[in-house]
């Protein structure tokens, strides 16, 4: 579950030294999210000394860049790990030859290496400055679909498509949810409720990373953009401190087609039906109300709006079959 720097789009013959600055901070900025998320990005042999601009090696080209973007540079290569240092080569690694999106075969050593981790069964993404889509790569061995990483809708895409890349299970999510869905705060011991599915995790499995999906990427406006927008993109209204009600919610959720709705009050009023509903989120207690629905009467996903605790993120709380419900 790594990225290779594809160096062979490091050349910028007929680029202004401004774009390559800009194009190169852009790029430090995905290996920085990358590392904060204990990503592995590796470096091939010759990313440092392959000419880039008009004939100049990288570091003879970083002397016209801007100050920051030289020092962030130095700072990510002192440490950089070169994949041709792996012990566990995937099979096939030493065949160079790749054909990328139909186009004309030729030697490519990094993207070579992520072809070749892919179809080992491994998830190795390609880490770009220019693309940002996976794509259909061909070499003797035969065929791979490689994605190619710039900006963080491309990055979370990856990690989505590594959960089926891997065989998609109760263990799989639990391991890859904190890449795939990187904004969403998930509390301790969530993952076992996937086995309390009525009917298991599996037929559920396409509905659960769907909401998952949803909500980390809208969940936070739905909770807290102030009204009336009901549709992302919508502006705000005049009073910008003005928190959404919960019909707003409901209505902003209902047009991401997620069926995510609060308890009735008298299940707060239940002493029994409250406590099977609360979490403990850095020793605040959170009353876990809104709760998405995977099927008419049964399994259930529990969530809250972010607080400070969850770092600002929306918490998911609690899968269950159902909670219990007053008498």
């Amino acid at each position: 579950m790594s990225f290779v720097v594809d160096g062979s789009e490091w050349q910028f013959d007929g680029q202004a030294i401004d774009d390559v600055d800009a194009a190169i901070d852009a790029f430090l900025e995905r290996v920085d999210t990358a590392q904060s998320r204990d990503e592995t990005v590796w470096i091939g042999d010759d990313l440092q000394s392959r000419p880039m601009l008009d004939g100049q090696d990288l570091w003879t080209m970083a002397q016209q860049l801007s100050a920051e973007v030289q020092q962030s540079l130095a700072a990510w290569l002192m440490s950089a790990p070169r994949y041709g240092d792996e012990v566990d080569w995937p099979a096939g690694a030493e065949d160079f030859r790749i054909q990328i999106d139909g186009g004309e075969p030729g030697d490519n050593c990094d993207v070579a290496w992520a072809h070749h981790s892919v179809r080992a069964g491994r998830a190795v993404a390609c880490l770009s400055l220019n693309r940002d889509r996976p794509m259909r790569t061909e070499s003797a061995a035969g065929f791979a679909t490689v994605h190619w990483v710039k900006d963080e809708r491309s990055h979370r895409e990856f990690w989505r498509s590594v959960i089926e890349i891997e065989r998609d299970s109760e263990a799989t999510l639990a391991r890859l949810a904190p890449h795939a869905y990187p904004d969403l705060f998930f509390c301790e011991g969530v993952w076992d409720g996937l086995g309390r599915f009525e009917g298991g995790y599996t037929r559920l499995s396409d509905r659960v990373r769907r909401y998952l999906a949803k909500l980390n990427d809208h969940g936070h406006w739905a909770f807290t953009f102030p009204p009336p927008a009901l549709r992302v993109g919508e502006p705000a209204g005049p009073e910008h401190h003005m928190r959404p009600s919960n019909q707003t919610i409901e209505r902003r959720f209902h047009g991401l087609n997620l069926e995510i709705a609060p308890e009735n009050p008298d299940v707060y009023r239940d002493g029994t039906c409250r406590a099977a509903r609360e979490v403990e989120v850095q020793n605040r207690t959170l009353y876990c109300e809104w709760h998405g629905k995977f099927e008419l009467h049964q399994n259930r996903l529990y969530v809250h709006p972010p607080v400070p605790e969850s770092e600002d993120k929306v918490v998911i709380a609690i899968f269950h079959k159902h909670l219990p419900l007053p008498r």
